[in-house]
């Protein structure tokens, strides 16, 4: 399935989804946040799916944020501020999606891009990757993508990152938390491909339920988050794969899931 800016492709088990403005840099229209926010709705129930990449297409760039340049002409404050909130909403609605989400980085993960990346659950990036926050050149800031950038970065590094501008190569992204695999540019696929069959092994209805506490937890103080983590680990131990894996583990067996 391909659009004009998101290009759609399903196998194995895994939707990867390839924002498709190379001669952009693959900067995000608001018609393409939308459409990535359709195609998580449209494979969040789907059983054949089990993960989704998020990826750029040309080899130069993940992304480089959102093109907000691309909305109508005559727009005016009020519908330029609604517009901004797309990004955000989509940073929730993946941190709430029930599968795992990598993003394949290759090239330049800048300002929005950067985000974007961050909000995925991993980050897989060749060797020739570069992070930035470029906002503060042009006498802006990275609001709206501080939350998941938090999630991942040292907050002080963070700030660091955001005040001066200042590019990051992809073994230093690796070295502060950012990526979690670099690899080299001709084994990117390869690699991303093995890390998704690793997931996509476990069995999906506990990735789901303990992908939504992680997140969750997150954002409470300790006392509550151990009051609710207690309470979901009594939740996990009713699935049907809980109950397997412990047979297959006293067995000394490979598990057999049924994702339930």
């Amino acid at each position: 399935m391909q659009g004009a800016d998101l290009i759609v492709e399903v196998e194995d088990g895994v939707c990867w989804l390839f924002i498709n403005r190379p001669e952009k840099m693959n900067s995000i229209t608001m018609a393409t946040l939308g459409e990535i926010a359709d195609e998580l709705r449209r494979f969040e129930s789907d059983t054949n799916v089990r993960a989704m990449v998020i990826a750029g297409v040309g080899g130069r760039a993940f992304s480089t944020g959102v093109d907000l340049s691309t909305m109508a002409d005559g727009s005016s404050f009020f519908d330029m501020h609604q517009a901004r909130s797309a990004l955000g909403d989509l940073f929730g609605q993946m941190w709430r999606y029930p599968k795992p989400i990598v993003a394949m980085v290759d090239g330049y993960a800048l300002a929005g891009g950067f985000g974007l990346a961050a909000a995925c659950d991993f980050i897989i990036a060749s060797q020739d990757s570069k992070f930035g926050l470029p906002e503060v050149n042009v006498g802006v800031w990275p609001f709206l993508i501080t939350v998941p950038l938090l999630r991942a970065i040292n907050p002080r590094v963070l700030l660091e990152l955001m005040m001066t501008g200042r590019r990051i190569d992809a073994s230093e992204a690796l070295r502060i938390g950012v990526a979690n695999w670099v690899v080299p540019r001709t084994d990117l696929e390869e690699a991303t491909r093995s890390h998704l069959k690793e997931l996509t092994s476990k069995s999906s209805a506990v990735l789901a339920l303990g992908k939504a506490s992680f997140y969750r937890a997150m954002e409470m103080d300790s006392s509550a988050a151990l009051g609710y983590l207690q309470s979901m680990l009594s939740l996990v131990t009713q699935l049907e794969d809980a109950r397997e894996g412990l047979d297959a583990f006293a067995q000394k067996r490979a598990p057999v899931w049924r994702h339930r």
